[in-house]
Parts: C-alpha cells; structure tokens; sequence
C-alpha cells in the first residue's frame, strides 16, 4: 500500500491526473489479499488482516498523500478535513467488502 501511496501521489501531481482514479488498484490489493488469505488462514483472520491493511491506508496512506501532495483536484479542502473516524470506519467497510470478495471468490475456483 505504501508504494501505491508514495508512488501514487507523485505521478498523479507530475503526470496532472486524479489521485482517486487509483482506488480501484487499492480495491485490487484488498480483493489479493482475501483471496490468498482463504489458502492461509480463516475468514475471521483473513479478515482482520484485509481490515488492518484498509486502516493503514487510510490513516498512514492519506498521510503520505497529503505530504507528497497528491493531486486531489476540486476534492483537495475535502480530502484535508476529512476526519480520521469517517476515513477509517469508510476503509474498514470498503476493504471489508472487497477482502470478503476476495475469500468467497477462492473458494469457488
């Protein structure tokens, strides 16, 4: 995550594009690691981790976008006062989602 994060920002600011078109890499990440997880440990764990990861980026990950001035556009006043309970509780649902996908889906291939 960190690296979407870091390289992320930059690029979005030099190449001028939207830093929020990469979420769906970060979706991708939870979706990866709710699939392995399904070959490596239980729903609860597999979960707890996926979740864990969601909480990372959005506390330490927002940071680092927020420090390297990622290119947020018309969204950036938002972005910066957004509070750290609506961004963890919106990244726990979303990488909830996406890691649960992940589990059901490896265990129907």
């Amino acid at each position: 995550m960190t690296t979407i994060d870091v390289l992320g920002s930059i690029s979005s600011r030099k190449l001028n594009y939207k830093y929020v078109y990469l979420t769906p890499i970060s979706f991708l990440v939870y979706f990866w690691l709710g699939y392995r997880g399904h070959s490596i440990s239980t729903l609860p764990w597999t979960l707890i981790i996926v979740c864990l990861t969601g909480i990372y980026d959005g506390t330490i990950g927002w940071k680092l976008s927020i420090i390297l001035k990622a290119n947020f556009a018309d969204k950036e006043e938002y972005t910066k006062t957004l509070s750290l309970t609506s961004r963890i509780s919106g990244m726990l649902v979303m990488s909830g989602i996406f890691g649960l996908l992940g589990f059901v889906t490896a265990g129907y291939i």
